[in-house]
């Protein structure tokens, strides 16, 4: 088959394989497996027996499709199984996001900002703040109260 042949067979052919492959196939992926199939053709081009050049693309075609709509469906599976699990953001990241407070946050001690932390965004009591610092829970529940207040003076400050 000559490139002119060639050429005239994918004009004449292309609507008709253009059909039959969105029957077959998902929308956005029919115009990579017509260039597929356009591309076998013509590496092919002179093992197509002539005369029966429609029903050989076809048979081509529903090969394509087959093997693109198999790796699909693995591709699917492997995706399915590496998605992380859709969970509601942290609290932490919820209240960092407002502007004002996080610039006040910026301008606590990183001691109070750990503490306020522990407290307000891990859900831990003044004994298990002090367990985890490895300080009194007196000590604890002072700098608590004390970082609380920094960081309302701060967030004062920022919303003025």
């Amino acid at each position: 088959m000559t490139e002119q042949e060639f050429n005239e067979l994918f004009r004449a052919q292309q609507a008709e394989l253009t059909r039959f492959t969105t029957r077959r196939a998902p929308v956005e992926d029919v115009e990579d497996l017509l260039s597929d199939l356009f591309a076998l053709a013509w590496q092919k081009r002179d093992l197509i027996p002539r005369g029966l050049e429609l029903p050989w693309l076809y048979k081509s075609a529903r090969f394509l499709i087959s093997n693109h709509n198999r790796k699909q469906a693995g591709r699917r599976i492997i995706l399915s199984t590496l998605r992380e699990p859709e969970c509601a953001p942290s609290a932490e990241s919820i209240a960092l996001a407002d502007v004002s407070l996080a610039a006040a946050w910026k301008r606590i001690a990183p001691r109070e900002q750990e503490i306020i932390s522990l407290w307000a965004f891990e859900g831990l009591e003044v004994a298990e703040i002090a367990t985890v610092l490895g300080r009194s829970k007196n000590a604890i529940a002072i700098a608590l109260s004390r970082a609380k207040s920094r960081l309302a003076q701060e967030l004062e400050i920022e919303n003025n």
